[in-house]
């Protein structure tokens, strides 16, 4: 902006999301366009814009699509004056990046020639521009559309969502295209809750289990190397969007645990774990952190094949279990609403509609012997793969988010395994995290140095520390780890209380002046979610936010019940707050209970330990009920059976 601003010039930004590789094409061709090139420097201050590490921009370019009735589309292109006042932006199709210059220049010619004869006019007029936006966006924030009875509205809301998966035509309306994992952890969640009804719970349950039939066999996990994709093209699971990123796998992986929780499906839990595993494998940093993860940009048909591909690289007995166990068709086996107009004939995706038991019953060995097979033709397919998608870039740079989610991953695992070695993992991570990317009492979201505007940690980074503080404190019972949840909510609440609303943005990193705040999960959870959630735990625990923080926090906006499935987040806040539990516990609590405590689910129960007020016997623990009901347990089994019923009882 000063560089701007002393050479009186516009800049021209690229709004982009590093988890979409689109991009690099975008880039790519802009950069093999001398002509092009020199215009951007002839006029302009050209920018490259992180919409995920400047969270505000990301958010804001949701808006300016909205203005210019078009859906969020990234990259964006965005000219601005050195105030921070947009004056033009027009979205980039990742699928026609020869294109690009012909929309660069759609602008250019209009926003140069006027910036040229007077360029006071567009200061003028963008700064009118802005505040028009700046008031319109303040309006929708600060509208009184909370609801006055949110635990009845949460309920419909379940209702809504769960009503939304059709089990004839196996879709699940409204989804959209990326990876339900939300979706999947609420409703997993409110399965096994105490204090709904009971056809509500049970309800709950059958939908997550008829999602759970269509994505587990599907290509959105892919067979040879692991990994799920973060989302898919068109309206089937079959064709995904064939690129992955650390966050996905990490928050794929604790939705899915908690299925596993409510289903006691053991093929979901083995591909949670997987996704864990993946992450592990390519994301870990040389820091002992982990990396937002950076693919190459490929064409969707290096991730397809043909029966006769398959044919050609495998054994006929090898091709014969495997074209079987993957649903491959000759035809090709993508339904025609994934490609309508046939781009992919004759292509087939991967995903395994058999385990691995499941074939080794039908050839009549056991899964021990087949096993060694199964990974011999895995790694052959995977060979042939990696050699049309070309080298891959390895991504060394340590990011706060990433690493937090994998934190809250660990943690989620050992609740359900009771592995040590994951509570472990995510003790030691959350460890180096503090380390890496704390500044003082705030957070930064890289490990290095970098300018406020692009490192300094926004309200979303600070939810997610908040969510892996918690959920540590929870499996660990450390008191240390609840101290820092309380130590952030606290520097959280200084640095992003708006009149209000949520301020995405803290004051010193603030480039473009607009009250952004992220309600709805527009990229995957929002803020607002994260926050409600984590004052709920906190409250419970007898640490409660600042009252001013608190209420901005806490409200269920009255529009979550007729799109639940962008507030799913809001909606597992808004369940744990008004149907409760808690366990309070006793002293000298025998260590069998206190481990049963530490890996009930984290997040919808909450643990204190008692005071003397609370009157709980020495090693009993008391469980408190939403309605009020208590009682008195002792033993792993009775806490069991107290706070986790079936979605039937």
């Amino acid at each position: 902006m000063a560089r701007a601003k002393a050479a009186n010039r516009l800049v021209f930004g690229v709004i982009v999301m590093p988890q979409q590789p689109g991009f690099q094409a975008v880039l790519k061709a802009m950069a093999n366009d001398p002509a092009l090139v020199y215009s951007i420097n002839q006029y302009y201050v050209p920018v490259l814009i992180d919409g995920d590490a400047s969270r505000e921009v990301g958010l804001l370019a949701g808006d300016l699509c909205a203005e210019i009735k078009r859906g969020l589309q990234m990259p964006l292109f965005v000219w601005m004056t050195y105030d921070g006042n947009p004056v033009a932006w027009i979205p980039v199709s990742e699928s026609a990046p020869t294109k690009v210059s012909e929309l660069f220049y759609q602008s250019h010619s209009m926003v140069a020639r006027m910036w040229v004869d007077d360029s006071s006019y567009i200061l003028k007029n963008s700064a009118l521009d802005n505040e028009n936006r700046r008031n319109r966006l303040a309006q929708r924030k600060n509208a009184k559309v909370m609801s006055e009875q949110p635990d009845v509205d949460a309920v419909r809301c379940l209702r809504q969502l769960a009503s939304l998966y059709d089990p004839y035509s196996r879709n699940f309306y409204e989804a959209g295209g990326l990876f339900p994992a939300g979706v999947i952890e609420l409703l997993a969640a409110a399965a096994v809750h105490p204090g709904l009804p009971a056809n509500i719970r049970a309800h709950c349950l059958e939908t997550t289990r008829d999602i759970l039939k269509d994505l587990l066999p599907s290509a959105m996990f892919d067979p040879l190397e692991g990994g799920v994709f973060s989302a898919r093209r068109g309206s089937s699971w079959a064709l995904p969007s064939f690129y992955l990123d650390c966050g996905s796998q990490a928050r794929a992986a604790v939705a899915l645990i908690g299925a596993y929780r409510a289903t006691g499906d053991a093929l979901v839990l083995q591909r949670a774990l997987g996704l864990i595993d993946f992450a592990e494998k390519s994301y870990t940093t040389s820091e002992g952190l982990f990396s937002v993860g950076m693919m190459n940009e490929s064409e969707p048909t290096a991730w397809l094949w043909s029966v006769e591909e398959i044919r050609k690289e495998l054994l006929p007995e090898d091709a014969a279990w495997w074209i079987k166990a993957t649903g491959m068709k000759g035809l090709g086996n993508l339904p025609s609403e994934s490609d309508p107009q046939r781009e992919y004939f004759r292509c087939n995706s991967l995903g395994m509609s058999q385990s691995m038991e499941e074939i080794a019953a039908e050839k009549s060995q056991s899964p021990e012997v087949f096993s060694a097979r199964f990974e011999t033709v895995r790694k052959a397919l995977l060979k042939v793969r990696s050699a049309r998608l070309g080298p891959s870039v390895r991504d060394n740079c340590s990011h706060a988010g990433a690493t937090l989610r994998m934190v809250s991953a660990y943690a989620t695992a050992f609740g359900a395994t009771g592995d040590e070695k994951f509570r472990e993992k995510a003790v030691a991570l959350l460890n180096r995290a503090r380390t890496a990317f704390s500044d003082g009492p705030k957070l930064r979201l890289f490990s290095k140095d970098a300018p406020a505007s692009i490192g300094d940690g926004r309200a979303f980074f600070y939810s997610l520390a908040l969510q892996a503080a918690l959920d540590v404190s929870v499996i660990t019972s450390d008191e240390k780890w609840l101290v820092w949840s309380e130590d952030l909510a606290t520097t959280a609440a200084e640095l992003f209380t708006g009149s209000q609303f949520l301020k995405e943005c803290p004051d010193e990193a603030k480039i473009i002046d607009l009250p952004v705040t992220d309600l709805v999960m527009l990229f995957n959870d929002s803020t607002a979610g994260l926050i409600s959630l984590a004052e709920c735990r906190l409250a419970e625990r007898r640490r409660p936010l600042v009252p001013s923080f608190s209420e901005l926090a806490t409200p269920l906006p009255t529009f979550a019940v007729d799109r639940p499935i962008l507030h799913t987040d809001l909606i597992q806040a808004t369940l744990a707050r008004h149907f409760r539990v808690t366990l309070v516990a006793g002293p000298g609590i025998s260590s069998e209970m206190k481990r049963a405590t530490e890996r009930l689910p984290m997040r919808m129960i909450q643990r204190r330990d008692a005071k003397s007020a609370d009157e709980v016997p020495a090693g009993s623990v008391l469980v408190i009920l939403a309605d009020g009901e208590t009682r008195l347990v002792s033993t792993p089994e009775a806490l069991q059976q107290a706070v986790l019923p079936s979605a039937g009882k």
